[in-house]
């Protein structure tokens, strides 16, 4: 990333083959935005953070636009592009600047679908923009995966225009067969040449969730409401929620989702003549969505950037609500929605900037993080290692005593808690803690070769030879 003439490999490796590690993340269009951005500004974090902002600011513009082409309502518009800026829950995928796959496939995906829109209402065939749109739609999905669902956003398009009744089903079939065919290639790709890991499962261990696809689904019934929660009243933003698995199919929570599911699926047949912006939104959101409900077995279960494009569907809804109330007859009424507007959005953009500074570093976003989800293994180790890195070694080792307290069943606790023992000199400490790694896994060569330095740095000459010897039997 760091040299752009790398660009090439960038397309044929996996997103982090240059730190000589494999993934199965496959985002080469995303790797040469941060590379570019790496040129433009060697490695200054404002850089690398202004471009995901002029994304974001780009896609609610795209936004606006895309919403007028389709309903023709310029207010409605304006007041969901508004709600897409500034809300709260879109701060994971902008201030976070890792985050950014989701801001920049969005903002190809959205030009297509604005193209597609054009070339529908034209109802005539426009060769240079039909090529633009598909490669517009190559482009979103080398920056995230779940662009696959755009064919189906683009039929979404089609069956929402006034005059899809002169749309005939040949032209449908021939105007959506290359972006299905561009997905086929994709996915065998994906499965075959650029399989780096395993593709169709981001867990790198089997557990209840990432080896039935029922748990994952019934799991996705609680997280739904989750994402529910966060988009209305966007209280407790957290990187990391802990969700417990759902292996029952009568758990209250499925039974609630399912109910909910049928009547947002209800309401969509019924207002597919009457209201197409509500038909819309509510498939718009469904489609969106599935790539991460656990169809497949993706990194996290709940994160609040997975949000970025479903929660479009809201704010449509949200603006389309707020448009009826502030053209009422009613005075009062009119008032009232006017100021209740004006107070979300300025109470949406506090929150925002308030939940910006979380992200200042490391130390702090990790703290916050644990404040709302303080059993996260993950966010504590990494708040642990963060604070050794700062040379705050007292602090990192209640961090990592507190982690083992919580959950010991990870040799890496271990080591890295004797690394910040060896930091301050504590030998003894440090060498129990290597040796507990080791007990816990005996392939955790990192241990071996710290117990090295360890007895060099103690002149434990015997200790020091049959750790050699150890590591000696373990390479042959």
């Amino acid at each position: 990333m760091q040299d752009i003439r790398n660009f090439p490999k960038y397309f044929t490796s996996n997103m982090i083959a240059g730190a000589g590690k494999v993934s199965n993340m496959y985002r080469p269009v995303l790797t040469l935005s941060f590379a570019i951005d790496y040129f433009l500004w060697q490695g200054i974090p404002f850089g690398f953070h202004l471009t995901s902002i002029i994304l974001h600011a780009a896609n609610s513009i795209l936004i606006f636009f895309l919403i007028y082409k389709l309903f023709k309502n310029r207010f409605v518009s304006f007041l969901a592009a508004i709600f897409f800026i500034v809300h709260p829950i879109q701060s994971e995928a902008i201030a976070y600047a890792s985050g950014r796959t989701d801001p920049l496939y969005t903002f190809f995906a959205l030009i297509a679908l604005l193209l597609s829109a054009s070339l529908i209402q034209q109802n005539k065939t426009n060769i240079l923009k039909y090529a633009a749109t598909i490669f517009l739609f190559i482009l979103s999905l080398l920056s995230k995966e779940t662009a696959i669902i755009l064919p189906i956003l683009l039929l979404l398009i089609i069956l929402t225009q006034k005059d899809n009744k002169k749309i005939y089903f040949r032209r449908i079939f021939f105007f959506l067969l290359p972006f299905f065919l561009i997905d086929a290639v994709y996915i065998f790709l994906r499965l075959t040449v650029l399989n780096f890991a395993n593709t169709l499962n981001f867990y790198q261990i089997d557990n209840p969730y990432s080896t039935n696809l029922w748990v994952r689904l019934f799991t996705f019934t609680r997280v739904f409401f989750e994402y529910l929660s966060v988009i209305i009243f966007p209280k407790n933003l957290i990187f990391a929620r802990d969700i417990q698995y759902i292996t029952n199919a009568f758990n209250p929570w499925v039974f609630a989702s399912l109910i909910i599911s049928i009547v947002l699926f209800s309401l969509s047949i019924k207002f597919f003549n009457k209201n197409k912006l509500f038909f819309f939104s509510f498939s718009w959101f469904f489609i969106t969505i599935a790539p991460v409900s656990g169809i497949i077995p993706i990194n996290s279960i709940i994160t609040e950037h997975y949000l970025y494009l479903s929660s479009i569907s809201f704010f449509i809804i949200f603006a389309y609500v707020f448009s009826k109330l502030m053209n009422l007859s009613n005075l009062a009424i009119k008032f009232f929605s006017i100021v209740l507007f004006l107070l979300i959005i300025i109470v949406f953009s506090i929150r925002t900037t308030i939940r910006n500074f979380d992200w200042k570093d490391g130390i702090t976003f990790y703290t916050a993080s644990l404040k709302q989800s303080p059993w996260h293994i993950p966010m504590r180790h990494n708040l642990a290692m963060t604070l050794a890195d700062k040379g705050e070694y007292d602090v990192a080792i209640n961090e990592y005593k507190t982690l083992i307290s919580l959950s010991d069943v990870y040799p890496q606790v271990h080591h890295n808690l004797a690394n910040a023992y060896q930091k301050l000199g504590k030998y003894k400490e440090a060498e129990k803690e290597y040796l507990t790694a080791i007990k816990m896994d005996p392939n955790f060569y990192f241990s071996y070769y710290a117990l090295v330095d360890l007895y060099q740095k103690t002149g434990e000459k015997e200790k020091l030879k049959q750790i050699l010897e150890l590591i000696g039997r373990i390479r042959n």
